[in-house]
């Protein structure tokens, strides 16, 4: 594998932005405090121009950046464009203070007031998990999900005054462990998965505002690290396992069961930190783990 281009090193949270006509744009935002010590002294959003496209990738440059009052956890960006003054979508930072703030990427390439809102639901933690909806009717909805245990969708057709609402109409909604990670189903636009440091996934019905059924994906209180609905079968998921003495990733078939796994891939040696599932060929997979190794699996043979 060959390196085209890079950033200096440091701990961020990046998001590719989804504007065709911005490919190699990035936004990274800081997850390392700026100060030494105690304090907490915020942290940066900066975009990135990579150049790939143009053949010019050993030089990426900087195209805006703005300070923050605090350090990133996560980043989500959409092509969701409610006026002309937002040409390059929305971008939505989940934050180490609980809060979710929305801004205006074609504001800070301006250099020019770039937030637009923030949004106080999370409370007792980081916000560890954002993703907006992928498909194009529902772009302006954004599913975060926080230490707090809890999940909150996010109406951003006013990006100025979102709408925050739970996943459920029941008090009863906390999933009593922090959200690793919210994926919105690939093929239907109201159906939300969100996993847990406890083990479990839930997976939500929007419509009928309750949970559609639930994984008990690890045992133990060993945490999902991470999930992936397949690109192209609305039904099929993937689990991670954050436990270093099994780091297995589980093939979930909603139709055939919602307690036992279709397969198992076996590979890792090391807890499994992230999955990403082919958008253009659902029969693979690429995976990450904490044994340094990525690995890219064919579904059709497991192997």
């Amino acid at each position: 594998m060959t390196r085209i281009t890079q950033i200096e090193d440091r701990g961020a949270a990046v998001a590719w932005s989804p504007i065709k006509s911005h490919a190699d744009v990035i936004a990274v935002g800081s997850k390392d405090s700026g100060s030494i010590g105690f304090d907490d002294c915020g942290g940066e959003l900066e975009l990135y121009d990579f150049n790939i496209t143009n053949g010019d990738a050993a030089s990426p440059s900087i195209l805006g950046s703005v300070t923050t009052t605090s350090r990133f956890s996560t980043l989500s960006w959409t092509t969701a464009s409610p006026t002309p003054q937002f040409g390059m979508g929305l971008l939505a930072g989940g934050m180490v203070d609980g809060t979710v703030q929305i801004w205006n990427p074609h504001s800070i390439m301006n250099n020019s007031e770039s937030l637009v809102s923030t949004i106080s639901k999370h409370s007792g933690g980081a916000v560890s998990a954002l993703q907006f909806n992928p498909h194009a009717t529902s772009g302006y909805e954004l599913a975060s999900g926080g230490s707090d245990g809890e999940v909150y969708i996010s109406n951003l057709e006013r990006p100025d005054a979102p709408h925050t609402y739970s996943p459920s109409s029941t008090d009863n909604h906390n999933q009593g462990a922090e959200i690793t990670r919210v994926a919105w189903n690939t093929q239907v636009s109201h159906i939300l998965a969100s996993s847990t440091g406890n083990g479990s996934t839930t997976v939500w019905d929007m419509k009928q505002k309750k949970p559609w059924c639930e994984l008990k994906c690890e045992n133990g209180g060993i945490a999902v690290s991470d999930m992936a609905w397949n690109p192209s079968e609305g039904l099929h998921l993937v689990t991670a396992s954050g436990d270093d003495r099994n780091p297995v990733i589980k093939l979930w078939d909603l139709r055939a069961s919602t307690t036992m796994p279709l397969a198992q891939l076996e590979g890792h040696t090391g807890a499994v930190m992230k999955l990403a599932w082919c958008p253009n060929d659902a029969s693979l997979l690429l995976s990450c783990g904490k044994d340094n190794r990525t690995i890219l699996w064919d579904l059709f043979s497991l192997k």
